[in-house]
């Protein structure tokens, strides 16, 4: 095929309602693209990737719809030079060489009986979890148009053409094509489609208007992470026992788990009396200050109706938010990876989607102080048991007449031991195995019980506090030698835990990367 190819056209023309007998007019005007037909009298559509010509002394290549040439042969980068239309078979070139009579020379070109096309299609990458932002899908359109659309952080499409989302620890993806457009702008052809409804118009007069993609051309890129195993001196267990991605189940049936709605007011400045109204049967309320500070006291809460009541707010810096929080106990009955969790009883407040929150539950079952055992001996060797160890001192404690007593805001936990330092002037100490000495001073049958404060159970200002226990003096009844102790063991209504928390490696957190979490204890008394 030969053709002349220039920056201008000429064209030729005579002036409507001028005799036969005038001459002609002419003018040159440039051209910004040139329509190239590939295969003409062929009705079958062209493959993608698959054509190559010559035109002006250049190669031209298609590459999922577009058309490049300039190809450096060692990175196979190329000048984009126009786009192709598989479906009409015709390349619309914007980069060429000037010259006359060039031979149009196509070297490569395959079609395909039929065309298949896609408007929306569902697929899951090889690797998972990916890394987000890097998912990347390209296609060229039946019409050429050419797509690149990349997920943002939230894992949404937001490409003109292309909407959907991806789930990136999973790795599974939902994407369709097209876009809205207005219903006037459709031809008599476009609304004869299948596709077109005049139902779906919307009340701006819009229709969504979907962009067939040739199911040869659609790629992805996308990036995953691989995690590796650690040593089990490190994590502490045997890491056989870890999936490959690193994602174990937190709950299994048989768990107790709180769900949970945390919800704030608007800020509002309140003198003693005023009320703020949250949520019916709410499960509890923090009241924080304008400075972000949690206020812990002057006010009172009713459970039943919401309703919070400042009796004092002497030194609260306003306004107050009241940040009020809706929950449920419930039992898991099954669990799935997914995320789905299925409880035994249906739940009794709103909860709403992105806002609400499950937390796992760690039961203790009942809670109460108690002094475990008591025991004297002659001698103590420095290390701490539970049972005597060596001799029995002579004298001991009445502990069934005078017990000792203990509570549960100020007992804890510990191992005790009562000394007797000096028997000719009753000098005592009191020392805990995890505290140290807690008390010292002299211990008679007609002096003062022995009740050191739990520094725990004291106010703000050092104020008040409640004991760790009480030794009655009535108990000690004399005889004692110096050296002479008694070992007791307490057990406080204060659960103990402990917490460990894992890290793995991820970006720069995003915002101000705020991380960490809030531990509730929770408890019912049973009363008779």
């Amino acid at each position: 095929m030969q053709i002349d190819i220039t920056k201008d056209a000429l064209a030729s023309y005579v002036v409507d309602g001028v005799t036969s007998t005038s001459q002609p007019g002419s003018t040159i005007a440039p051209l910004d693209e040139l329509q190239v037909r590939l295969a003409p009298g062929i009705t079958d559509g062209i493959v993608p990737d698959s054509v190559r010509f010559t035109l002006g002394g250049k190669s031209y290549d298609d590459r999922a719809g577009g058309i490049v040439t300039d190809i450096n042969p060692q990175t196979e980068s190329g000048l984009a030079a126009g786009v192709i239309d598989y479906d009409g078979r015709q390349a619309t070139i914007s980069f060429w060489e000037d010259g006359e009579n060039t031979a149009l020379n196509v070297t490569s070109l395959l079609t395909i009986y039929g065309q298949w096309t896609a408007t929306e299609g569902f697929f899951r990458t090889a690797s998972a979890p990916l890394k987000p932002e890097s998912l990347q899908i390209t296609g060229a359109a039946e019409n050429g148009t050419q797509v690149v659309a990349t997920a943002d952080q939230n894992g949404e499409f937001t490409h003109e053409w292309c909407q959907g989302t991806v789930n990136y620890t999973f790795g599974t993806a939902a994407v369709r094509f097209g876009k809205l457009v207005p219903d006037a702008s459709l031809s008599p052809e476009e609304k004869a489609e299948p596709w077109y409804d005049a139902n779906n118009v919307d009340g701006s007069g819009n229709i969504y208007k979907p962009l067939p993609m040739v199911t040869s051309s659609l790629r992805y890129n996308a990036v995953a992470f691989t995690y590796l195993p650690l040593d089990a001196s490190i994590v502490g267990i045997d890491a056989v026992r870890l999936p490959a991605d690193g994602r174990v189940p937190i709950y299994r049936p048989g768990d107790v788990v709180m769900v949970m709605h945390p919800q704030d007011t608007a800020p509002q400045t309140v003198a003693a009396g005023d009320t703020i109204a949250t949520r019916p049967r709410v499960a509890w309320v923090r009241v924080i200050d304008a400075n972000g500070d949690s206020v812990t006291e002057g006010y009172s809460l009713d459970r039943a109706t919401g309703t919070v009541t400042f009796d004092d707010v002497t030194g609260v810096a306003m306004p107050v938010t009241v940040r009020h929080t809706v929950g449920d106990l419930r039992l898991v009955v099954d669990v799935q990876i997914t995320g789905e969790i299925q409880l035994s009883r249906e739940l009794t407040h709103d909860y709403p989607a992105n806002e609400s929150i499950v937390a796992s539950c760690l039961i203790h079952g009942d809670r109460r102080a108690r002094v475990a055992a008591t025991w004297d001996q002659k001698n103590w060797d420095g290390s701490w048991s539970d049972a005597i160890k060596g001799d029995e001192a002579t004298a001991t404690l009445n502990l069934i007449d005078h017990p000792i007593t203990v509570t549960n805001e100020g007992c804890d936990t510990d191992r005790w031991l009562l000394r007797c330092t000096n028997a000719s002037s009753n000098n005592w100490e009191l020392i805990s195995e995890r505290r140290g000495l807690v008390w010292r001073g002299v211990y008679t049958q007609n002096g003062d019980d022995i009740a050191p404060i739990n520094p725990r159970t004291r106010g703000e200002q050092g104020q008040g506090g409640t004991p760790y226990m009480v030794i009655p003096a009535a108990a000690n009844g004399g005889g004692w030698e110096t050296g002479n102790v008694v070992r007791i063991n307490t057990v406080g209504a204060i659960a103990d835990f402990w917490i460990a928390r894992a890290i793995q490696q991820s970006e720069e957190p995003l915002d101000d990367g705020a991380d960490g979490c809030e531990i509730y204890a929770l408890g019912n008394i049973d009363r008779p």
